[in-house]
C-alpha cells in the first residue's frame, strides 16, 4: 500500500514543478536574496522603494496592504493601484527582481474585512489585473471556481528547493469577534472566537495548503498577511481563530520540508518571534510593516514570551538571505530601516 501512495506524491510533485514558472536563480552565485514588506500607501513618499532598487533582490514578496483605499465598491480601488505602481521606482525594481504578492484588508475591501465583504469577487479581478500582471507569467490564483488569490512558487538555489506558499487570509475568513469595550473607544480590537465553525482559510484552501506542504522542499517560506505566532496583541491575527491557528501549526509541523520561516505584515511595526512548537520543529516569524505608513502615536507593541527583542516602529522592510554552508542550506533574516540600516536580525538558521 505504501508504494502506490509514494508514487502519487512523487507524481504530484512533478506536476507542481512543471506547472510553476521557471525557478528563480540567485544573481549572486553565493546567495539568494529575498526582500519583503507590507503597508504601502499610494499617496505617501516611500524611501524604501529606493532601497529596493539598490538591493537588487532576486525576489520581492509584497505581504499585503499594497494600496490604501477602503471602499465597498472594488472598482473604486483601481486609481489607487494605478497611482501606486506607476511610481518610477517600480520600473527599476521590476527589471531586477521578480515579484510575488498577496493582499490584506485595505487592498481587499475595507478595514479588517473578511468573507463578508460583498464585492470580493470583483476585488479579486482588480487585484489580479493590477498585481497579477507584475508577477511571473503563468500564475494561478485561488480555486478552479475563481475564489480567493492563494498561490505558490518554487525557487531553486544550489540544487535545493525553496517553496514559497502564499495563502489568502481574507476571502474565506469568518467574521472577527470584536471586544465589547472597543465599540466605545472607536478602536477595532478583537478576541479569540468560541465559534467552532469559524475559519481563517475555508476548507477548499485548507485542502490546497495541505497538498502544497506535502510537496518536498529544503526550505518553506510561509507568507501570511497577518501575524501567526503572537496572541497577546488585540488586533487581527491567526490567534483570533484558535482552532485554525493550531491546525496551521500541525500542518506546518508535518510539512515535507527541512526548515521553514514565516513572513507576515499588517502591524505597522517590525517584530521577530521564535516559537518552539516541538522537539523537532520551531517556528520563526519575521514581521515587516510598514513600508511607508508608521503609526508612532498608537500603542502597537505588546509583550510576548516568544518575541525576540523589541519592535521597530518606523518605516522598514525585511530581507531573507539564503546561502549554502558546508553542504547545508542556511538562511538569515534582517529588518532594515528606510536607509537600509539593520535594526533587527535573526542571524542564522541551519536547516536540518
Amino acid at each position: 500500500m505504501k508504494q502506490p501512495f509514494a508514487f502519487i506524491l512523487f507524481f504530484a510533485s512533478i506536476i507542481s514543478f512543471f506547472l510553476n514558472p521557471l525557478p528563480v536563480l540567485g544573481k549572486d552565485s553565493n546567495r539568494l536574496r529575498i526582500g519583503f514588506g507590507s503597508c504601502l500607501h499610494q499617496d505617501k513618499e516611500s524611501p524604501v522603494l529606493n532601497q529596493w532598487k539598490k538591493e537588487s533582490f532576486d525576489l520581492i514578496l509584497l505581504l499585503g496592504d499594497n494600496i490604501y483605499l477602503d471602499h465597498l465598491v472594488a472598482e473604486e480601488k483601481i486609481p489607487a493601484y494605478k497611482k501606486q505602481f506607476s511610481r518610477p521606482e517600480w520600473k527599476a525594481i521590476r527589471s531586477e527582481s521578480k515579484i510575488l504578492a498577496t493582499w490584506d484588508d485595505h487592498d481587499y475591501g475595507i478595514n479588517d474585512s473578511g468573507a463578508e465583504f460583498e464585492d470580493k469577487e470583483k476585488s479579486r479581478e482588480v487585484f489580479i489585473k493590477h498585481l497579477g500582471s507584475l508577477m511571473p507569467k503563468g500564475r494561478k490564483f485561488g480555486t478552479k471556481e475563481g475564489k480567493g488569490i492563494f498561490h505558490s512558487y518554487f525557487l531553486e538555489f544550489k540544487k535545493k528547493k525553496i517553496h514559497v506558499v502564499i495563502p489568502d487570509t481574507r476571502f474565506f475568513r469568518s467574521p472577527l469577534k470584536r471586544k465589547f469595550w472597543s465599540y466605545f473607544t472607536g478602536k477595532s480590537q478583537y478576541g479569540p472566537t468560541s465559534n467552532e465553525d469559524a475559519t481563517m482559510l475555508g476548507e477548499d484552501q485548507w485542502k490546497w495548503l495541505e497538498e502544497e506542504l506535502n510537496l518536498p522542499s529544503d526550505l518553506l517560506i510561509f507568507v501570511s498577511s497577518v501575524q501567526v505566532i503572537p496572541t497577546e496583541q488585540p488586533f487581527e491575527k491567526w490567534g483570533n481563530f484558535p482552532k485554525e491557528r493550531e491546525r496551521l501549526f500541525q500542518v506546518l509541523n508535518s510539512a515535507k520540508t527541512s526548515d521553514l520561516v514565516i513572513l507576515s505584515g499588517d502591524r505597522h511595526i517590525a517584530e521577530i518571534y521564535e516559537y518552539p512548537f516541538s522537539e523537532t520543529r520551531k517556528y520563526v516569524e519575521m514581521t515587516s510593516s510598514s513600508l511607508n505608513l508608521p503609526l508612532p502615536f498608537l500603542q502597537l507593541e505588546y509583550d510576548s514570551e516568544y518575541k525576540l527583542g523589541s519592535a521597530f516602529r518606523e518605516e522598514n522592510y525585511g530581507t531573507l538571505e539564503i546561502q549554502m554552508l558546508e553542504g547545508k542550506l542556511v538562511w538569515r533574516s534582517f529588518i532594515k530601516d528606510k536607509n537600509g540600516n539593520v535594526v533587527l536580525s535573526y542571524p542564522k538558521n541551519d536547516s536540518n
